[in-house]
């Protein structure tokens, strides 16, 4: 438990004294952040499933990666198993595009390393050392959110595509760059209906595109749940809620962000969703963890008192170590991310194939 625990630290030390500008010791923190992630080994509840399904894919053809569910992983399988570099390659590429896009957002956010902080336990941690196709296709959506009013309609579309070629979920992101296109109001709406409808109809449809995640995370037959979710989807939706209390008082400080005001809409819409799918609510809610990141590390500039600062400060990072160490001990499937490993420092010919039971220590 102490590699994710010291992780944590080192932004959460910084976080402290509220610094915005520490430059070098910003992408120090990226680097770790990167190494802990891309390196991990033996680490995560999928780690044997994503062994299994490399040791099918990457032997086949180009062609038949690029005709499957998520046409860009399997791409980056192919690629992996021609250039030698396995499993441990695609893992690599998947935290560096994850690491970017998540630090993307933390760049632009008022307190950068708050913002790293009160991702590190639910998002990094229990999401994206285990994912790996999920883990990229946030890492391109965080990097599209955080450049989302420097990019037009087409380049918003494009990067949200090439996000659901690595996970088909990051789809429904259509929805939002439909409500941000430059176009009357009553077309902005109509578009994302229409989108929306567009995409549940793939998930009916489609015979393979929706049909694994449906079939395991929504309706009466959903084989997961996660007893969890109200806190995973709660702590989202907490900031989509502080940012509408203080909305007045956030428009005459920062910028206004329709992106992220939607993003908030969706949050709290997420906590009826756990009714429905508590496995689905907290996946999907993962990617608004740009507007939570932004709304938390601002709430400081809105404390006009230094002293309410730091206790703000204090009071976030005490919350992340308690979410991360509360994870970690009493989640229902966080037994396989103890202990934290690191392919960099194992020995030559080690197996990647994880053998040994699960044990709660």
């Amino acid at each position: 438990m102490f590699p994710y625990i010291a992780m944590l630290a080192v932004p959460a030390l910084v976080a402290l004294f509220g610094a915005q500008r520490a430059r070098p010791f910003f992408y120090l923190v990226a680097l770790i952040y990167f190494i802990m992630v891309g390196f991990r080994f033996q680490v995560g509840m999928d780690w044997n499933n994503y062994l299994l399904i490399y040791d099918y894919w990457h032997r086949v053809s180009l062609g038949a990666n690029l005709a499957a569910v998520d046409p860009g992983y399997g791409a980056l399988m192919w690629v992996a198993g021609k250039l030698g570099g396995g499993m441990v390659l695609v893992n690599a590429v998947s935290g560096f595009v994850f690491t970017f896009g998540l630090f993307a957002v933390a760049k632009r956010s008022r307190e950068p390393f708050i913002a790293i902080c009160i991702a590190t336990p639910l998002l990094v941690v229990a999401s994206a050392m285990s994912s790996v196709r999920q883990a990229m296709a946030q890492g391109i959506l965080f990097y599209a959110m955080a450049t989302w009013y420097q990019r037009n309609t087409l380049v918003r579309t494009l990067l949200v595509l090439l996000a659901a070629a690595f996970h088909f979920s990051a789809i429904f992101m259509l929805i939002f760059v439909s409500l941000g296109a430059k176009i009357p109001p009553v077309l902005r709406v109509g578009g994302a209906v229409i989108v929306g409808a567009i995409v549940l109809a793939t998930i009916t449809l489609a015979p393979d595109a929706m049909e694994h995640y449906s079939n395991l995370y929504v309706g009466p037959g959903a084989k997961l749940t996660a007893p969890g979710a109200i806190v995973q989807t709660g702590f989202v939706a907490a900031a989509g809620l502080i940012y509408f209390a203080v909305r007045p008082l956030w428009d005459t400080v920062y910028e206004d962000n329709p992106l992220y005001r939607s993003l908030a809409w969706a949050s709290l819409l997420s906590i009826p969703a756990i009714l429905i799918s508590s496995v689905g609510a907290y996946r999907f809610v993962l990617y608004f963890y740009p507007m939570a990141m932004t709304v938390y590390s601002g709430v400081p500039g809105l404390i006009r008192n230094g002293v309410g600062r730091l206790w703000y400060r204090l009071m976030i990072v005490a919350a992340s170590f308690a979410m991360l160490v509360g994870w970690l001990m009493l989640g229902n499937n966080s037994v396989p991310w103890i202990p934290y490993k690191n392919w960099l420092v194992q020995p030559d010919g080690v197996r990647l194939f994880r053998h040994a039971p699960f044990k709660r220590l």
